[in-house]
């Protein structure tokens, strides 16, 4: 039975499980990262690499809908559950974007440029070639970021549907409209009151005074 009881802040709620479970997601991001950066380098290895990127997908998949779920568990809205998820990605995408630039730069590039110095694209125009491998190395590090947060939200979205159902908390009902100072009565079906010196409405008989038939001719 669902009981009626305040919910905590969804905000601290969001934050608390986005930033637990994108650290999960962080972890293994982080493991892949660095297994496809030192170990899984030789062109043999490109299998192996292959799962490792579709398992740290799929983890972070998952912990963006664990992380919705149980965010909107505890208050018992879907939008828990959503900043939830985007606090997971954008945890996951932001030490994800800096981790993958660095090792970009220092790492990735002077690979790229070393094992294509033979290439006659980049003989012909080597700054180009540089220039435009750089920028789409960052434009991917951007797109990485915003899908990871985009993907966070609609994953923590649907998380919190789950966790909203399965909650045994609902959220407080709102008091009931309350009338202003002389505003008058806001329920059609409240019975009238007159008070002291208040006159009645035009074919309303005084206190104590009979009804008049309808036939009465003044």
């Amino acid at each position: 039975m669902q009981q009626v009881v305040d919910a905590p802040p969804s905000g601290k709620v969001a934050s608390q499980y986005g930033l637990l479970l994108g650290l999960v997601a962080l972890v293994i991001n982080l493991g892949a990262i660095l297994l496809n950066s030192f170990v899984l380098i030789h062109p043999s290895d490109a299998g192996i690499s292959i799962i490792m990127a579709l398992v740290n997908f799929l983890v972070g998949l998952a912990a963006y809908f664990v992380a919705g779920i149980l965010a909107a568990k505890q208050t018992a809205k879907v939008s828990t559950g959503t900043f939830a998820g985007m606090w997971a990605g954008g945890l996951n995408g932001v030490i994800g974007m800096v981790v993958n630039g660095t090792l970009f730069f220092m790492v990735n590039l002077p690979r790229v440029l070393n094992l294509t110095s033979t290439n006659p694209t980049y003989a012909a125009n080597p700054d180009g070639f540089r220039a435009g491998v750089i920028g789409g190395g960052v434009g991917f590090l951007i797109f990485g970021l915003f899908f990871a947060i985009g993907l966070g939200a609609g994953l923590g979205a649907l998380g919190g549907l789950i966790g909203k159902n399965t909650s045994k908390l609902v959220a407080t009902p709102p008091y009931p409209a309350q009338p202003y100072p002389g505003q008058g009565n806001l329920y059609p079906s409240a019975p009238y009151q007159s008070y002291p010196g208040q006159q009645p409405y035009p074919g309303q008989p005084y206190p104590g005074q009979l009804p008049k038939p309808p036939y009465y001719n003044q």
